[in-house]
């Protein structure tokens, strides 16, 4: 057997460890096991007998000696709590109010918290509140999940299932996270990160007459306390969607922090990482949501303001302008109103995408992805049915391949704008006259498909390797996407999907208000604790 004592802001506590002899049975499995074990169970056990002690001491301090008068008490002596009363902001004129019987249940990030917490009342003129100054003073009144442990179930909530992502972090954590834990998580920080966050509750937590240990409610024990208020649940109650977590923002009319009061007019969004990027890239993908067989489109805007790193492995320097699900092209132009004009716009080649960007940016060259041209001029020849499956199958890959060596020509033979444009014509005389989609394509698709070859632009993209060519960029960031999303058998509500799309894009992008919410909540530790080792008698 072995002890220690551990010493916490002034507690010490006792830690034995029942290790057997060292024998050949004893192994070290067994040993490191007893180390996970103590890692998952110790820290949230350590913090509440620490926590008991020290909300014991203030209320000590504040409200003086148990079933003290009230003369001699902290009430007669005027003196000043470190904590105001919820209900009129008063600072003294406290008296006990004893200390629930039944234990306050906490899930923290690093295993559950059984807290038994004292309860005292406040004596100013018309107020009668009571609470807890433990809850009070740690910003827990009302919560039953606290806010890192939110923060680390949506995050790797973004990276797998709702279930893994409970499953691992009750593996290394030894939390007792759930499924439903982690998705009311999701939609949580989703509301924080688009600024609908829950504000706390108006009260923190009631008590209940019948929940006092007897004859431990001092000078007021023939008093009659509130109920619990309609902010603070059950105990028993599950951790989920209905915690605030993180610092919280002004909420909208209409919702709740379960995350399913949000999706009304208008949707919550994430909103411009920056207003001035270089370059604005503009894609849509697909997602299984809804009721819809072909399911929801994903819109995304991402800006380009910079690229690092050796030359074979330049990292692009990427912020998140906007995002959409299960809306068109023209609901993104609210997102990306305070977007000045960049120096260059590149889109896919969709019709809606080409409008909105030259309704917001009229004054802003359009670059079509060289990578979506020569695949939708595909997707236009078999429309006119022009591949001839019977005679020549390939015939229209073949034309795909031979309209993507032309750009790659332009670019190698340093082509100007003009002679780009009279290849391009040469190339598209070359499609029979009754091919009218793959013409219409080729046509629509000639004004934009150069504009990297502009001196212009050119020279104002020079800063980060010359004009992009493509939208490669985005199309990572939807891989990432479709990674997570597209789940067999899975079919998402376009409320969790944009839950969980808001968060990702925000994690994977480094979003503003994501960095503020991880600098928030992870904290370096600036409480000193040590541990020593004492020869047991």
């Amino acid at each position: 057997m072995s002890k220690g004592f551990l010493s916490v802001s002034g507690t010490r506590l006792a830690l034995t460890v029942d290790l057997p002899e060292l024998e050949r049975s004893l192994s070290w499995s067994q040993v490191e096991s007893l180390m996970v074990e103590l890692g998952h169970r110790a820290p949230a056990e350590v913090l509440a007998l620490v926590l008991d002690e020290a909300q014991e001491r203030l209320v000590q301090q504040v409200c003086g000696p148990r079933r003290a008068p009230r003369a001699s008490s902290g009430v007669g002596a005027g003196v000043s709590a470190p904590f105001a009363c919820p209900g009129c902001g008063a600072r003294s004129a406290f008296v006990r109010k004893g200390r629930r019987t039944r234990p306050r249940k906490l899930r923290t990030a690093t295993g559950l918290l059984t807290l038994r917490v004292w309860h005292v009342g406040c004596t100013a003129a018309g107020c009668g509140k009571v609470f807890s100054p433990l809850l009070v003073m740690l910003g827990l009144s009302g919560r039953r999940r606290t806010d890192r442990l939110t923060l680390d179930l949506a995050e790797l909530g973004t990276q797998m299932s709702f279930a893994r992502s409970a499953a691992v972090d009750r593996m290394l954590a030894g939390t007792d996270a759930t499924a439903g834990q982690a998705h009311a998580a999701m939609a949580d920080l989703a509301a924080v990160l688009a600024g609908d966050g829950e504000p706390e509750p108006a009260g923190p937590d009631a008590i209940e007459p019948d929940q006092f240990e007897p004859g431990d409610q001092g000078q007021d024990e023939d008093r009659d306390d509130p109920p619990d208020e309609p902010g603070d649940p059950p105990d028993g109650a599950v951790a989920g969607g209905r915690d605030a977590p993180v610092p919280p923002a002004p909420a909208r009319a209409g919702a709740c922090g379960d995350g399913r009061g949000f999706f009304t007019d208008p949707p919550r969004v994430l909103g411009p990482a920056i207003t001035r990027p270089l370059v604005v890239m503009l894609d849509g993908t697909g997602a299984r949501a809804g009721r819809k067989s072909n399911g929801v489109p994903v819109n995304l805007a991402i800006g380009l303001t910079g690229r690092s790193g050796p030359v074979k492995r330049r990292r692009a320097h990427t912020h998140l302008l906007g995002l959409t699900v299960d809306e068109d092209w023209s609901m993104m132009g609210t997102q990306l109103q305070a977007v000045a004009p960049p120096a260059l716009v590149v889109v896919d080649g969709e019709t809606a995408i080409t409008v909105l960007a030259q309704r917001l940016w009229p004054d802003t060259p359009i670059q079509r992805c060289w990578w979506h041209l020569p695949h939708g001029l595909r997707k236009a020849l078999y429309a006119d049915d022009a591949a001839d499956r019977h005679v020549n199958p390939r015939w229209a890959r073949t034309k795909c391949d031979r309209l993507a060596e032309l750009l790659r020509e332009q670019i190698r033979a340093e082509h100007t704008t003009a002679q780009a444009l009279a290849a391009w014509d040469e190339f598209t005389a070359t499609i029979p006259a009754g091919l009218n989609s793959a013409h219409a394509y080729l046509t629509a698709a000639r004004p934009h498909a150069f504009t990297c070859l502009d001196p212009t632009v050119r020279k104002a993209l020079a800063c980060i390797g010359g004009p992009e060519l493509g939208t490669g960029v985005l199309e990572r960031l939807m891989r990432e996407i479709n990674a997570r999303t597209d789940i067999g058998g899975v079919r998402w509500s376009p409320a969790g999907l944009r839950d969980t799309l808001t968060v990702t894009c925000a994690r994977i992008l480094h979003h503003p208000t994501w960095t503020e919410c991880v600098r928030n909540l992870r904290p370096p530790s600036t409480i000193t604790f040590r541990l020593q080792r004492f020869n047991a008698a």
